[in-house]
Protein backbone atom coordinates (compact mmCIF):
# COMPACT_ATOMS: atom_id res chain seq x y z
CA UNK A 1 0.00 0.00 0.00
CA UNK A 2 1.76 3.37 -1.44
CA UNK A 3 2.10 6.37 1.08
CA UNK A 4 1.16 9.81 -0.76
CA UNK A 5 1.17 13.46 0.86
CA UNK A 6 -0.71 16.59 -0.43
CA UNK A 7 1.11 19.42 -1.95
CA UNK A 8 2.24 22.18 0.03
CA UNK A 9 4.97 24.31 0.42
CA UNK A 10 6.88 22.43 2.91
CA UNK A 11 6.23 19.01 0.64
CA UNK A 12 7.87 21.23 -2.42
CA UNK A 13 10.47 21.75 -0.01
CA UNK A 14 11.24 18.45 1.43
CA UNK A 15 11.00 16.81 -2.34
CA UNK A 16 13.18 19.24 -3.84
CA UNK A 17 15.85 18.11 -1.32
CA UNK A 18 15.24 14.61 -1.78
CA UNK A 19 14.05 14.52 1.92
CA UNK A 20 10.45 13.81 0.99
CA UNK A 21 10.07 10.07 2.29
CA UNK A 22 6.76 8.79 -0.08
CA UNK A 23 5.38 7.14 -2.91
CA UNK A 24 3.21 10.11 -4.37
CA UNK A 25 2.67 13.71 -4.15
CA UNK A 26 -1.26 14.84 -4.99
CA UNK A 27 -1.18 17.66 -7.05
CA UNK A 28 -4.38 20.10 -7.12
CA UNK A 29 -5.68 21.27 -10.56
CA UNK A 30 -6.19 24.60 -8.60
CA UNK A 31 -2.60 24.98 -8.78
CA UNK A 32 -2.60 25.29 -12.82
CA UNK A 33 0.95 24.48 -13.07
CA UNK A 34 2.47 26.04 -9.76
CA UNK A 35 5.59 23.42 -8.47
CA UNK A 36 4.48 21.32 -11.77
CA UNK A 37 7.74 21.14 -13.44
CA UNK A 38 10.03 21.01 -10.54
CA UNK A 39 8.42 18.06 -9.38
CA UNK A 40 7.47 15.75 -12.21
CA UNK A 41 11.29 14.52 -12.23
CA UNK A 42 11.08 13.90 -8.31
CA UNK A 43 8.25 11.72 -7.31
CA UNK A 44 5.08 10.43 -8.82
CA UNK A 45 1.97 12.88 -9.31
CA UNK A 46 -1.81 12.09 -8.49
CA UNK A 47 -3.80 15.00 -9.91
CA UNK A 48 -6.78 15.65 -8.10
CA UNK A 49 -9.76 18.15 -9.42
CA UNK A 50 -9.52 20.87 -11.79
CA UNK A 51 -9.46 24.85 -12.00
CA UNK A 52 -12.45 26.41 -10.91
CA UNK A 53 -15.54 26.13 -11.33
CA UNK A 54 -15.09 22.86 -12.01
CA UNK A 55 -18.32 20.79 -10.10
CA UNK A 56 -20.20 18.40 -11.35
CA UNK A 57 -23.14 18.99 -10.63
CA UNK A 58 -22.98 22.78 -11.98
CA UNK A 59 -24.53 22.96 -15.48
CA UNK A 60 -21.56 23.83 -17.47
CA UNK A 61 -18.36 23.04 -15.07
CA UNK A 62 -16.38 22.66 -18.47
CA UNK A 63 -15.23 25.89 -19.39
CA UNK A 64 -12.09 26.96 -21.64
CA UNK A 65 -9.75 27.61 -19.25
CA UNK A 66 -10.74 24.49 -17.49
CA UNK A 67 -10.41 22.04 -20.53
CA UNK A 68 -6.96 23.79 -21.41
CA UNK A 69 -5.44 23.69 -18.31
CA UNK A 70 -6.61 20.70 -17.35
CA UNK A 71 -5.52 18.90 -20.43
CA UNK A 72 -1.97 20.54 -19.72
CA UNK A 73 -1.99 18.94 -16.31
CA UNK A 74 -3.15 15.18 -17.80
CA UNK A 75 -0.81 15.70 -20.49
CA UNK A 76 2.41 16.49 -18.19
CA UNK A 77 1.37 14.49 -15.08
CA UNK A 78 -0.18 11.59 -16.88
CA UNK A 79 -1.69 9.82 -13.47
CA UNK A 80 -2.92 6.31 -13.41
CA UNK A 81 -6.54 7.90 -12.34
CA UNK A 82 -8.18 10.84 -11.89
CA UNK A 83 -10.04 11.98 -8.88
CA UNK A 84 -12.49 14.90 -8.26
CA UNK A 85 -15.04 15.63 -5.76
CA UNK A 86 -18.60 13.93 -6.36
CA UNK A 87 -20.24 17.45 -6.33
CA UNK A 88 -22.09 20.17 -4.90
CA UNK A 89 -25.64 20.72 -4.32
CA UNK A 90 -26.09 24.69 -5.46
CA UNK A 91 -24.37 26.48 -7.79
CA UNK A 92 -22.45 28.70 -7.37
CA UNK A 93 -21.29 28.00 -3.43
CA UNK A 94 -18.01 28.79 -2.35
CA UNK A 95 -16.41 29.01 0.90
CA UNK A 96 -17.14 31.97 3.33
CA UNK A 97 -17.00 32.23 7.17
CA UNK A 98 -16.02 28.69 8.00
CA UNK A 99 -13.65 25.71 6.45
CA UNK A 100 -17.36 24.28 4.64
CA UNK A 101 -18.69 25.35 1.32
CA UNK A 102 -22.48 27.77 1.56
CA UNK A 103 -24.80 29.05 -0.71
CA UNK A 104 -27.97 30.68 -0.21
CA UNK A 105 -31.54 28.93 -0.17
CA UNK A 106 -32.22 30.15 -4.08
CA UNK A 107 -29.36 28.76 -4.95
CA UNK A 108 -30.31 25.09 -3.58
CA UNK A 109 -30.33 23.12 -6.77
CA UNK A 110 -33.03 20.21 -6.33
CA UNK A 111 -31.99 16.61 -6.21
CA UNK A 112 -33.00 15.51 -9.41
CA UNK A 113 -30.80 18.12 -11.46
CA UNK A 114 -27.49 17.67 -8.74
CA UNK A 115 -27.99 14.05 -10.07
CA UNK A 116 -28.69 14.54 -13.25
CA UNK A 117 -25.59 17.18 -14.03
CA UNK A 118 -23.79 14.71 -12.29
CA UNK A 119 -23.94 11.69 -13.73
CA UNK A 120 -24.17 13.82 -17.60
CA UNK A 121 -20.98 15.42 -16.60
CA UNK A 122 -18.62 12.28 -15.07
CA UNK A 123 -19.35 10.92 -18.96
CA UNK A 124 -17.85 13.54 -20.56
CA UNK A 125 -15.01 13.87 -18.04
CA UNK A 126 -14.30 10.41 -18.58
CA UNK A 127 -14.44 10.48 -22.35
CA UNK A 128 -12.06 13.64 -21.73
CA UNK A 129 -8.73 12.34 -19.64
CA UNK A 130 -9.06 8.87 -20.93
CA UNK A 131 -7.90 7.35 -17.46
CA UNK A 132 -10.37 5.64 -14.59
CA UNK A 133 -12.19 8.65 -12.61
CA UNK A 134 -12.54 8.34 -9.26
CA UNK A 135 -15.46 10.14 -7.38
CA UNK A 136 -14.61 11.93 -3.48
CA UNK A 137 -16.92 11.80 -1.06
CA UNK A 138 -18.02 15.16 1.01
CA UNK A 139 -18.69 16.43 4.37
CA UNK A 140 -22.22 17.34 5.38
CA UNK A 141 -22.79 20.75 6.46
CA UNK A 142 -26.87 22.37 6.46
CA UNK A 143 -25.60 25.03 4.17
CA UNK A 144 -27.21 24.32 0.79
CA UNK A 145 -24.35 23.24 -0.23
CA UNK A 146 -24.07 19.78 0.76
CA UNK A 147 -27.42 18.16 0.43
CA UNK A 148 -28.11 14.82 -1.20
CA UNK A 149 -24.31 14.05 -2.32
CA UNK A 150 -23.24 12.95 1.54
CA UNK A 151 -26.17 10.74 1.68
CA UNK A 152 -24.60 7.15 0.81
CA UNK A 153 -27.38 5.56 -1.39
CA UNK A 154 -26.45 8.97 -3.67
CA UNK A 155 -23.11 8.09 -3.65
CA UNK A 156 -23.60 4.13 -4.43
CA UNK A 157 -26.17 5.61 -7.29
CA UNK A 158 -23.63 7.57 -8.86
CA UNK A 159 -21.03 5.14 -8.98
CA UNK A 160 -22.73 2.18 -10.09
CA UNK A 161 -24.49 4.52 -12.97
CA UNK A 162 -21.20 5.79 -13.72
CA UNK A 163 -18.78 2.85 -13.39
CA UNK A 164 -15.74 5.37 -11.22
CA UNK A 165 -13.90 4.16 -8.39
CA UNK A 166 -14.21 6.28 -5.10
CA UNK A 167 -11.78 8.01 -3.23
CA UNK A 168 -12.64 7.80 0.33
CA UNK A 169 -12.32 11.64 2.07
CA UNK A 170 -12.00 9.30 5.82
CA UNK A 171 -12.47 12.71 7.34
CA UNK A 172 -15.52 13.76 4.90
CA UNK A 173 -17.27 10.55 5.74
CA UNK A 174 -16.50 11.04 9.48
CA UNK A 175 -17.79 14.86 9.67
CA UNK A 176 -20.69 13.66 7.43
CA UNK A 177 -21.71 10.84 10.04
CA UNK A 178 -21.58 13.40 12.48
CA UNK A 179 -23.58 16.27 11.14
CA UNK A 180 -26.39 14.08 9.87
CA UNK A 181 -26.78 12.43 13.26
CA UNK A 182 -25.65 8.78 12.22
CA UNK A 183 -25.29 6.29 15.42
CA UNK A 184 -21.57 6.06 14.61
CA UNK A 185 -18.68 6.74 12.32
CA UNK A 186 -18.50 2.72 11.30
CA UNK A 187 -22.19 2.76 10.34
CA UNK A 188 -21.78 5.54 8.31
CA UNK A 189 -18.48 3.89 6.92
CA UNK A 190 -19.90 0.85 6.38
CA UNK A 191 -22.99 2.31 4.39
CA UNK A 192 -20.52 3.49 1.15
CA UNK A 193 -19.30 1.57 -1.25
CA UNK A 194 -16.12 0.80 -0.11
CA UNK A 195 -15.78 -1.96 -2.15
CA UNK A 196 -14.93 0.55 -4.76
CA UNK A 197 -12.44 2.58 -3.20
CA UNK A 198 -9.14 3.30 -4.66
CA UNK A 199 -7.78 5.62 -2.54
CA UNK A 200 -7.93 7.04 0.75
CA UNK A 201 -7.46 10.55 2.30
CA UNK A 202 -6.86 10.80 5.58
CA UNK A 203 -6.66 13.92 8.01
CA UNK A 204 -7.73 15.12 11.36
CA UNK A 205 -11.12 16.87 11.23
CA UNK A 206 -11.93 19.33 13.54
CA UNK A 207 -14.38 21.16 16.00
CA UNK A 208 -16.63 24.25 15.56
CA UNK A 209 -19.35 24.27 17.85
CA UNK A 210 -21.52 21.29 17.73
CA UNK A 211 -20.41 20.43 14.17
CA UNK A 212 -17.52 18.69 12.88
CA UNK A 213 -15.33 20.31 10.46
CA UNK A 214 -12.39 19.63 7.92
CA UNK A 215 -9.46 21.29 9.22
CA UNK A 216 -6.99 18.90 7.55
CA UNK A 217 -4.71 18.63 11.39
CA UNK A 218 -1.88 16.29 11.95
CA UNK A 219 -3.60 12.81 12.89
CA UNK A 220 -3.19 11.06 16.21
CA UNK A 221 -3.57 7.84 17.64
CA UNK A 222 -7.35 7.48 17.25
CA UNK A 223 -7.84 8.47 13.92
CA UNK A 224 -5.18 5.82 13.10
CA UNK A 225 -8.10 3.91 14.63
CA UNK A 226 -10.31 4.71 12.51
CA UNK A 227 -8.45 4.07 9.26
CA UNK A 228 -7.69 0.60 10.63
CA UNK A 229 -11.21 0.38 10.70
CA UNK A 230 -12.15 1.00 6.83
CA UNK A 231 -8.55 -1.39 6.05
CA UNK A 232 -10.38 -3.94 7.16
CA UNK A 233 -12.95 -3.36 4.53
CA UNK A 234 -11.29 -2.10 1.74
CA UNK A 235 -7.76 -2.47 0.08
CA UNK A 236 -6.80 0.99 -1.31
CA UNK A 237 -3.37 1.72 -3.88
CA UNK A 238 -2.81 5.04 -2.21
CA UNK A 239 -3.59 6.51 1.33
CA UNK A 240 -2.80 9.89 1.34
CA UNK A 241 -1.94 12.23 4.47
CA UNK A 242 -4.23 15.03 3.46
CA UNK A 243 -3.17 18.07 5.79
CA UNK A 244 -2.32 21.81 5.69
CA UNK A 245 1.08 22.95 5.48
CA UNK A 246 3.10 21.63 8.46
CA UNK A 247 6.47 22.59 9.98
CA UNK A 248 9.20 20.39 8.75
CA UNK A 249 9.29 18.64 11.90
CA UNK A 250 5.79 17.86 11.97
CA UNK A 251 5.40 16.89 8.54
CA UNK A 252 8.21 14.24 8.84
CA UNK A 253 7.29 12.84 12.07
CA UNK A 254 3.66 12.29 10.45
CA UNK A 255 5.17 10.70 7.20
CA UNK A 256 7.02 8.52 9.86
CA UNK A 257 4.10 7.71 11.41
CA UNK A 258 2.12 6.73 8.42
CA UNK A 259 5.02 4.48 7.30
CA UNK A 260 4.93 2.82 10.30
CA UNK A 261 1.00 1.94 9.98
CA UNK A 262 0.88 1.19 6.93
CA UNK A 263 4.07 -1.17 6.71
CA UNK A 264 2.64 -4.81 5.96
CA UNK A 265 -0.55 -3.61 4.74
Amino acid sequence: MKLGVSISRTVYDLACEGALDVDTIIYYGQLKGKYLNDLLPLKPLLLHDMPEPFWLSYENPFTDDVVKTGTMLMEAIKPPWFSTGIGASAEPQAHRDGPYREADPEQLQSRETVINNILKHTKRLKEWVKVPVLLENFNYHPTNAYEYICEPEVVHQILDATGCGMLLDLAHARISAHNMKWESEQAYLRALPLDKVREVHFTRPGWQGDQRVDLHGPVQQDDLDVLAFVLGQTKPEVVTLEVEALPRDVLTEQLALMRKFLAGR
